[in-house]
């Protein structure tokens, strides 16, 4: 019996998943693991090289401190030597010159009790000036001059009349009688010093690859460094540095140098049980980071190649069963994926790396009014007039969401541009995808929602100020009147007839500007009813028949559809009226003027255009806004009240113009 094997594609998936899985825990386990042991050593030893450091200058400054000492002695011994030469007789130049020479002694100067140099064994040096020889040291040698001690190690000095440095040291002379100073040249000290100096050590570690710095700092600075620093981390007020201080445990931390990752040892450094500051060490991790790459790349490798070697003789098996299935099915995708983008609510563009558009679906033709056959293979820039750099957004890989308010056929649109890239599996080609969603609807319907609730505040707002103001408007009003009526005037009787008309006018006025207040803050009383819309807008149409004769202005009505809608009639007569008439006012002589209407799926969409003066985009903003007007005798209320009027009628009213080439205001009315 044969058994026969067969893998369903679920199964060849599923292997394929849970051997890359495998691999690559595997990987990431092992690379972890590398990681500790790597940074382990690293750790190990830049302990032991700080250990190191920290022995050498503690041994370095041991050893200068104990040649001070041997130094100090010596000259001591032979300020010991003078002051006994000193007790027994009056000691000479000559003498003081000839100890000098044969013990390797700079100066000799002997002292009275008053601090006065009385004896040396320097004739006096170029920059002296005749009787210097007696200068006065009763400061320097208060101690032995007042018998506070008998011997004083001054140590070292700089030159009076030169650049170089001695060291000195003092006794006091039998008696009381003064003290013998006596110092030698310290320069070749001083050289030695900086040869053995914890400089010198310093400066040779970082000359070993690998090591970046050694700092030795205490809480007030750099006491000393491997190179030049201009500022480092204060000990005080660092977490990781003050620890360091008070422990005798070597810290390490991975930080910053130079803009590179740098592994830091930390060690306390004592000289003689005194805590003197801290030694930093900083290595680099860029042999560590190549490593750790290295491997990295090894276990990756490896990985993907037993991966792609179990995924190929599993794809094999399968693709022997089923490749005739799956380019059915692929066929089937692609079919799919191209209806879908092609029905998709939002507008879909997808460019090259040469920013050339390849696809452009339905929405998008609708949305920038152009059809794909004339748009693709063109430039992204040419279809939007270079009013958005998308060249620039589209460099980068990353996925891109954002909004913006841009100008598309001469409508102000606020759209959504959702951007990301793509591998085109056909060309192995980057391909840009742009998808643009309309928010203009939504903007509005928010905009909308705010002013209603500006309004509902307004309403209760205004009954109140519309009363108190009526009742002085009213009784100004009759008082104009009785003034007409009852009261005769001597002189100009005509003017003030004039007058008093003018008075009861302007009351009049006023009371129908705060009845047109009222009516808008209020919220509207809407009484729908089933209109047949064709007979409806010929209605419209026949008030203004003779206005349009009378003014020479072409007036039409497109549209012989017939259907009903479901509105308040006065309401909606209302709106289109305060349009037609500011598209009346908008024309010259000879104007043309039109009302048009079509079904679009369940709403009704009315059009009123003009060929008229148009309206500026910073005007286009606020042509909504209460109260705000372009004419001279306007009170910004009619389109105001139009928007209000479609808004609660669960429609949208949107307008479309450019100076000196007309408007065309859309109204969209939901049929039912």
């Amino acid at each position: 019996m044969r058994l026969q094997f067969k893998l369903s594609p679920k199964a060849v998936v599923s292997i394929s998943i849970l051997i890359a899985v495998v691999m690559i825990i595997s990987s990431y386990i092992e690379l972890n693991q590398s990681k500790k042991e790597i940074f382990q050593l690293l750790y190990d030893h830049s302990s032991t090289l700080l250990e190191s450091v920290v022995q050498s200058s503690s041994n370095t400054l041991n050893s200068s401190f104990e040649i001070e000492d041997l130094i100090a002695q010596r000259l001591l011994d032979n300020a010991r030597m003078i002051k006994r030469l000193d007790a027994v007789k009056s000691l000479s130049r000559d003498e003081l010159i000839k100890i000098s020479e044969e013990n390797a002694l700079y100066r000799i100067n002997v002292f009275d009790s008053n601090g006065d140099r009385i004896l040396t064994n320097r004739i006096p040096e170029p920059g002296h000036i005749h009787g210097e020889e007696n200068i006065n040291r009763y400061d320097e040698l208060k101690p032995i001059l007042t018998k506070v001690t008998d011997e004083l190690i001054i140590g070292l000095k700089n030159a009076e009349f030169s650049d170089e440095e001695r060291f000195a040291v003092a006794v006091a002379r039998e008696n009381g009688r003064g003290a013998i100073v006596v110092n030698m040249d310290a320069n070749e000290f001083l050289e030695f010093r900086k040869k053995i100096g914890i400089g010198i050590i310093l400066q040779q570690m970082t000359a070993h690859h690998g090591i970046e710095y050694v700092i030795l700092q205490d809480t007030l600075g750099i006491l000393a460094a491997s190179e030049q620093i201009d500022s480092v981390e204060s000990i005080i007020d660092s977490d990781f540095l003050t620890p360091a201080l008070i422990s005798d445990s070597v810290f390490s931390r991975i930080t910053q140098h130079n803009n590179a990752d740098i592994y830091e040892v930390v060690k306390r450094f004592t000289l003689n049980d005194e805590v003197i500051g801290v030694y930093r060490l900083g290595v680099s991790l860029e042999d560590i980071k190549n490593v750790e790459d290295r491997m990295l790349r090894r276990l990756i490798i490896i990985s993907i190649i037993l991966a792609a070697i179990s995924i190929i003789v599993l794809s094999i098996i399968f693709t022997s069963q089923n490749l005739k299935a799956i380019s059915v099915e692929y066929e089937k995708f692609k079919t799919l994926t191209s209806s879908v983008l092609e029905n998709m609510s939002e507008a879909v563009i997808v460019i090259d790396d040469n920013k050339n558009i390849s696809l452009f679906n339905k929405s998008a033709e609708k949305l920038f009014n152009q059809k794909s056959v004339a748009i693709l293979g063109r430039s992204l820039s040419d279809l939007l007039d270079g009013t958005f750099n998308f060249l620039v957004l589209t460099k980068t890989d990353a996925h891109q969401t954002f909004e913006k308010e841009i100008e598309i056929n001469g409508e102000i649109k606020y759209l959504s541009f959702t951007l990301s890239t793509l591998n085109d599996p056909d060309t192995n080609q980057k391909k840009h995808t742009i998808v643009i969603k309309d928010l203009t609807e939504t903007r509005r319907l928010e905009e909308n929602a705010k002013r209603n609730e500006k309004l509902s505040a307004m309403g209760e707002l205004a009954s109140g100020v519309a009363h108190e103001i009526r009742n002085p408007i009213n009784a100004i009003g009759m008082i104009a009147q009785r003034l007409n009526k009852e009261f005769i005037p001597q002189d100009n009787e005509k003017e003030y007839s004039e007058i008093t008309l003018l008075l009861r006018n302007e009351v009049n006025r006023i009371n129908k500007i705060i009845t047109q207040f009222l009516n808008y803050a209020k919220p509207l009383d809407i009484n729908p009813q089933q209109v047949e819309i064709n007979s409806y807008l010929n209605e419209v149409y026949k008030l203004f028949e003779t206005q349009a004769k009378q003014r020479s202005v072409y007036f039409n009505l497109k549209g012989n559809d017939k259907f009903n809608v479901h509105i308040d009639a006065d309401l909606i007569r209302q709106a289109l009226l305060n349009i037609i008439t500011n598209a009346f006012d908008a024309v010259k002589e000879n104007g043309v003027v039109s009302i048009g209407y079509y079904k679009q799926k369940k709403d009704l969409v009315i059009e009123i255009s003009d060929n008229g003066i148009g309206i500026s985009p910073e005007h286009q903003k606020k042509i909504f806004d209460l109260y705000y007007t372009t004419k001279k005798d306007g009170n910004g209320l009619g389109l105001s009240i139009t928007q209000k009027i479609i808004s609660q009628h669960k429609g949208s009213i949107t307008l479309q113009s450019k100076v000196n080439n007309g408007t065309t205001f859309k109204i969209i009315l939901p049929i039912q």
